[in-house]
């Protein structure tokens, strides 16, 4: 019997190279934002002597203290992502709608169904992508699950005969069916806790921003006030003769 394989993820690429020689990093260095910042107070060194604010035996170091306090106070260009790193979720999301995709095309309609419930586990997470911090241990367990423990799990039940699969009794009384249809309620509900943790982890990033707000600028009342009661009000005055 021909072993199934089911899709997974392709890997990541590699990081890029370091810079290499000079000449990448004087054009890396011509492009950053402290360069830009630099040029832009140097150039108000130059105006400040045009102007005569500066004098002409001056003006050189006035010129280059500028830039240098440009370049220092400017805040370093962040490092683009990789284009790889940009799209990993939407490489998982395919890897796991095409192993849905392949396994109904072997397994019974009870595997298939626990497994799609996993799928539909998985999907909620993936389409929530800033759920998916690089490092995290919940990205850990999505991305294993999606690369190892799902397709592992049916694979192994794939491998077996049909009838075998459907009939045996293994030790705990359970066929192979009945075994990784329970393998599949355990990630379903283990991805869904993996989910329930990291929105848990944004809901206090919101709390505490909440918190930031409140201490920064303090409460403010907005509500109206109470309708004065109309025993209060005084009464009208009556018809003049």
């Amino acid at each position: 019997m021909t072993a199934i394989r089911l899709p997974r993820p392709d890997p990541p690429p590699p990081p890029p190279p370091p810079a290499g020689g000079p000449r990448e990093k004087v054009l890396a260095w011509l492009g950053s934002l402290k360069n830009i910042a630099g040029c832009t107070a140097a150039i108000g060194g130059l105006g400040l002597t045009v102007t005569g604010v500066v004098g002409l035996p001056e003006w050189p170091f006035v010129v280059a203290a500028l830039y240098a306090v440009g370049a220092l106070v400017a805040p370093a260009s962040r490092p683009a992502a990789p284009a790889g790193a940009r799209l990993r979720v939407a490489e998982l999301r395919r890897a796991v709608d095409a192993q849905l995709l392949a396994l109904a095309a072997h397994a019974p309609a009870e595997v298939t169904a626990a497994a799609a419930r996993v799928v539909d586990a998985l999907r909620e997470v993936l389409d929530r992508p800033h759920l998916l911090r690089a490092g995290s241990p919940e990205t850990f367990v999505i991305v294993r699950t999606i690369d190892d423990y799902l397709p592992t799990a049916l694979e192994v039940y794939l491998g077996l005969p049909p009838r075998y699969a459907e009939t045996h009794r293994l030790d705990d009384g359970r066929t192979p069916r009945q075994v990784v249809v329970d393998q599949m309620k355990l990630l379903e509900r283990g991805v869904r806790d993996v989910t329930e943790a990291a929105a848990a982890g944004d809901a206090a990033r919101l709390l505490s921003h909440g918190r930031f707000l409140a201490d920064r600028f303090g409460s403010t009342d907005l509500a109206l006030p109470d309708p004065p009661n109309p025993s209060d009000l005084p009464d009208p005055p009556g018809p003049t003769a």
